[in-house]
């Protein structure tokens, strides 16, 4: 399958690399059609806490976009420098998209919706019910809870990161789908 954005081709072959659950939720959700993101495989995987393995890295194809879903607000970035390493070393030709956010997840979605607070999108009590709540949706349901409240993709992962990420590209862009 082929899909094309920004006047350039791509082989369809993305993978995001999520810190947890709600992040996955999030990208799912934002792959329903019509697609808000570049559609592509989505692993739990936290690349600020480990190092990707040997056997995960030799399975990443030349061409593939590899996405980092990752939050700030523990600045500690050793292994996700490390994890850059590896992937350049293991995987070849194949383009790092980083997704920091600022400072987590609840905040991104506070960021890019009318919500003041994260909870309100599924109505939950406080935070730790919100990514209990928000998690347990189906990926369609989520999207439409968040166009609901008039999600702005565009916004999402594009607050400058804290200083100890000031080594990342912004270059969130190109995984979202321009239509």
């Amino acid at each position: 399958m082929i899909w094309k954005w920004g006047g350039r081709m791509n082989n369809g072959k993305c993978i995001y690399f999520v810190e947890g659950s709600c992040e996955q939720q999030l990208i799912r959700a934002l792959r329903e059609v019509p697609e808000k993101v570049i559609p592509g495989k989505v692993k739990v995987f936290n690349v600020i806490q480990k190092l990707l393995p040997k056997s995960q890295l030799l399975a990443i194809q030349p061409g593939t976009k590899v996405a980092f879903v990752f939050d700030t607000d523990i600045e500690v970035t050793a292994h996700l420098r490390r994890n850059v390493e590896l992937i350049r070393k293991y995987c070849g030709a194949v383009q790092i998209v980083y997704l920091p956010q600022v400072l987590n997840l609840e905040d991104e979605l506070v960021r890019c919706t009318d919500v003041k607070r994260a909870s309100e999108l599924t109505k939950s009590s406080g935070t730790n019910k919100f990514k209990t709540d928000f998690c347990r949706m189906k990926p369609a349901d989520c999207r439409r809870l968040l166009e609901r409240h008039g999600i702005e993709t565009e916004k999402l992962w594009q607050t400058q990161v804290p200083a100890a990420f000031a080594f990342i590209e912004e270059n969130a862009g190109l995984i979202r789908t321009r239509r």
